[in-house]
């Protein structure tokens, strides 16, 4: 297969045989192919990894895991579909794959961008619905109703990807960069049309993260600011120097959970489209090969990323995760378990309706413990007394709660 010919529309014969002649400039194919490779092997595990802990896992059966999950699992789909094809082409100076892959290859990228984005707004929005909006009500269980908004999000950019399959747009190979692409530089229609696509696609999704996110850290902070000004009423000028450390920490962790999410946005998505405009708008402009495999190479780093930026990231996930991973009867001895999240178990107790005395907190471990293997312990400081705690008794915030070292 020595040519492709793409969309109805389009008459041009694409020459998918390698040339003989590369820009001296460009960036080694070697260099991108090894860094893409190696999103693989850290990206398809750590996917991997989310997917399995959220599924096994039954304190994770809730909205906004739910939610990691399936993101996860258009990661994971991207870099097989997707990454692991260019991987080779860039590797061999070609494309081997033939006409019909030349196509479906840049679907793909289309469609997982746009999954991804969606997945990122509604991951955004359950936080928002968690601590803003309706903080005392929010309910994660899983409804029917929530389930089709999880279906929506894989169906909506179904007829978005495949518009050169009507006529509207058109995927092509690239020799300059060894594999295919949109084809920016042999579509027709205006540049508005196209400012006007990115706008949708990337501009609007980054304000609605950005303002959910930030409406999140607001909340966060008015809600240390509050508890710190009730312990201080009470407690003493020791007290009152822990409880406003407590408070810095959880403005620092919330406004750095803004700046990672929004920051890593834009830092993957937003050369690709600048490099996509610019050689959509001035055809005239050569836009060099290497700038066009390093912000394919950015973009496809989301993929990596987002395990890290949105599961790892939470205590109480790394912990159901290492729990895992422990030897089998490492922990079956009263005093041989190691006692994590601390913080957590006395953010429940802060919280809860009532404070248990030590006899009502030795009789409910002892009721508990036969029925929940998979729970948090918590250590006190008389008597050796542990009690057992559920993620899901945590504060209205629990983002924020489970997370605090």
């Amino acid at each position: 297969m020595d040519s492709v010919t793409f969309g109805a529309h389009n008459s041009e014969t694409i020459d998918l045989t390698p040339r003989s002649s590369c820009n001296p400039t460009m960036v080694y194919p070697q260099v991108i192919a090894t860094f893409l490779a190696l999103f693989d092997a850290i990206g398809l595990p750590g996917n991997l990894l989310v997917i399995v802990t959220i599924v096994l896992g039954s304190r994770f059966h809730v909205m906004r895991y739910i939610l990691l999950a399936s993101l996860a699992v258009s990661d994971f789909l991207f870099l097989i579909l997707v990454n692991s094809f260019r991987i080779v082409s860039i590797a061999q100076k070609r494309w081997p794959y033939g006409e019909m892959m030349c196509y479906l290859n840049p679907l793909f990228a289309r469609y997982f961008y746009i999954n991804t984005v969606l997945h990122l707004i509604a991951v955004s929005y359950d936080r928002y619905d968690a601590i803003v909006k309706s903080p005392l009500t929010y309910d994660g269980t899983l409804t029917k109703s929530k389930m089709a908004f999880i279906a929506l999000i894989w169906l909506i950019p179904i007829p978005i990807s495949i518009g050169p399959f009507m006529g509207w747009g058109n995927y092509v190979y690239n020799p300059e960069v060894f594999f295919c692409q949109q084809g920016w530089t042999t579509q027709s229609g205006s540049s508005a049309w196209h400012v006007m696509i990115a706008i949708a696609f990337l501009v609007l999704p980054f304000l609605v993260i950005v303002i959910l996110n930030w409406s999140v850290y607001k909340a966060a902070k008015a809600q240390a600011n509050a508890a710190a000004i009730q312990r201080v009423s009470v407690a003493g000028s020791e007290s009152q120097r822990q409880e406003m450390t407590r408070q810095n920490l959880i403005e620092q962790k919330a406004a750095v959970d803004v700046s990672i999410i929004t920051g890593a946005f834009l830092l993957c998505f937003l050369p690709g489209w600048i490099e996509g405009l610019c050689r959509r708008s001035f055809k005239s402009i050569k836009v060099p090969g290497n700038v066009v495999l390093v912000t394919s190479c950015i973009f496809i780093f989301s993929s990596v990323s987002n395990p890290i930026i949105y599961s790892f990231r939470k205590r109480e996930f790394r912990t159901w995760i290492k729990n895992q991973f422990r030897p089998i009867g490492l922990c079956e001895g009263s005093n041989d378990c190691d006692i994590r999240n601390d913080v957590i178990a006395m953010n429940s107790l802060r919280f809860g309706t009532n404070f248990a005395t030590e006899a009502s907190i030795s009789a409910l471990a002892v009721q508990l413990a036969s029925q929940h293997q998979d729970r948090i312990w918590y250590a006190g400081n008389t008597g050796g007394h542990r009690l057992n705690l559920q993620g899901s008794c945590l504060s209205s915030i629990p983002e924020i709660d489970e997370e605090q070292e």
